[in-house]
């Protein structure tokens, strides 16, 4: 049984710590498409939409994986308790 609790326990932790990585993720591509979409600094025909459309990708992907991850997350910490 102790086994099977440090494997859940080794899973938790990997989990919160692609986790975390996804959370910078995020943080930089929303970052970047508040940037990019600053119309304030840049001309509607100077916005690079098909970058900020490759960001916005990469923003959604992200999310989703996040999201999964804290259904794996809560998951795991409720079996260990």
């Amino acid at each position: 049984m102790s086994l099977e609790r440090a494997a859940m326990r080794g899973k938790l932790a990997e989990a919160e710590s692609k986790q975390a990585r996804l959370e910078m993720r995020i943080e930089s591509a929303a970052r970047a498409l508040r940037q990019g979409l600053n119309t304030t600094l840049y001309t509607v025909e100077a916005l690079e939409i098909p970058q900020l459309d490759e960001q916005w990708d990469i923003l959604k992907s992200a999310w989703a994986e996040y999201i999964r991850l804290e259904g794996d997350i809560s998951r795991l910490k409720r079996e260990l308790n």
